[in-house]
């Protein structure tokens, strides 16, 4: 929500004077007097030019029910955002029911549109942007560094199959920073797969405050290149590319799979590579290790350049020339 919402909402009001009221689900005193506030006001005060959005419910509770309720009694002007294929892990009733039933939707990826098209015509793309941290990779580190972000446990799988196998090889010190592992239990579990591999070190980081954006990206410029290596399935072709995104927004080129919205943003040979094997990943690696500094500077430059297309600022053109 921080990124879908929170900081557009916030860019909404500062740069277009635009107003607006949030509510974040809660049984705690304060969510629920602000939803109950927000609610009715929307049902029986609604402003005039105003925009109710629905974001990523999928629920059958009491939230979701109230919700129902409002889009019946104020269906027009009405938007539902998704930024992941929840149909594909959640029971689908409700999120059909609001996308059927908005007069519109918004989706981080071509995947989830193609998906919605089904149920309604008019849905638009709005990829999820990063804000602008005012951060930017300086050098490159003296040990050469990987990086990846993201929640382990969702992206096991796409790590242990596509990119850890290509580091196996690797005769050269290395540093692997993975930051989204979230217990000891992971931790152990990643250095297990690589305790035989003494010239590389791997850093797990199991304390980072995800709300303290600033000290997440002064992590990132760390990173001598990203990675965002995805096995090929519905979900992960619903994603928007965000970990990718941020990486290349502090100027990090990214070795990527060629899944999904990564390939909107990925560009071969320009901001990084896409790899869709452990052994393209391995060879990009050694190929890269080897190659000048003013090669690196490129990609870094060009990767850096890609912001434009994913930041705050784009995000609210688009949302309100649709609405236009």
């Amino acid at each position: 929500m921080r990124y879908r919402a929170k900081f557009p909402l916030q860019q909404f009001r500062d740069k277009h004077g635009i107003t607006f009221s949030i509510v974040y689900p809660g049984y705690d005193l304060q969510n629920m007097s602000n939803f109950i506030l927000t609610f009715f006001s929307a049902l029986f005060f609604r402003k005039s030019n105003s925009i109710i959005v629905f974001q990523k419910i999928h629920t059958s509770g009491i939230y979701a029910t109230a919700l129902k309720v409002l889009l019946f009694f104020r269906p027009q002007h009405t938007l539902y955002d998704i930024d992941d294929a929840e149909h594909t892990r959640r029971p689908t009733h409700t999120i059909h029911h609001f996308i059927k039933r908005c007069s519109a939707c918004s989706a981080g990826s071509k995947s989830l549109i193609d998906y919605i098209r089904q149920f309604n015509q008019n849905v638009f793309l709005l990829t999820s942007p990063v804000f602008d941290h005012g951060l930017t990779k300086a050098a490159l580190e003296k040990t050469f560094t990987i990086g990846w972000v993201g929640y382990y446990g969702a992206h096991r799988q796409s790590l242990t199959e596509l990119f850890f196998p290509s580091l196996y090889k690797i005769d050269f010190p290395l540093k692997l920073k993975l930051l989204g592992v979230s217990d000891k239990v992971e931790e152990q579990e990643i250095k297990s797969y690589f305790k035989h591999n003494k010239n590389i070190t791997v850093e797990t980081p199991l304390d980072l405050d995800w709300l303290d954006e600033h000290s997440i990206y002064e992590l990132i410029t760390t990173f001598d290149f990203g990675v965002s290596p995805l096995i090929d399935n519905e979900f992960n072709r619903g994603k928007t590319a965000f970990k990718l995104k941020q990486c290349m927004s502090c100027g990090v080129p990214v070795l990527g799979s060629r899944v999904g919205e990564n390939i909107a943003f990925l560009q071969d040979g320009i901001n990084g590579y896409l790899c869709d094997t452990p052994n393209d990943y391995f060879q990009k690696l050694i190929s890269l290790k080897s190659s000048q500094n003013d090669c690196y500077t490129k990609l870094s430059v060009n990767a850096k350049k890609t912001f434009h297309t994913y930041s705050i600022d784009n995000y609210c053109t688009t949302f309100i020339n649709y609405f236009k």
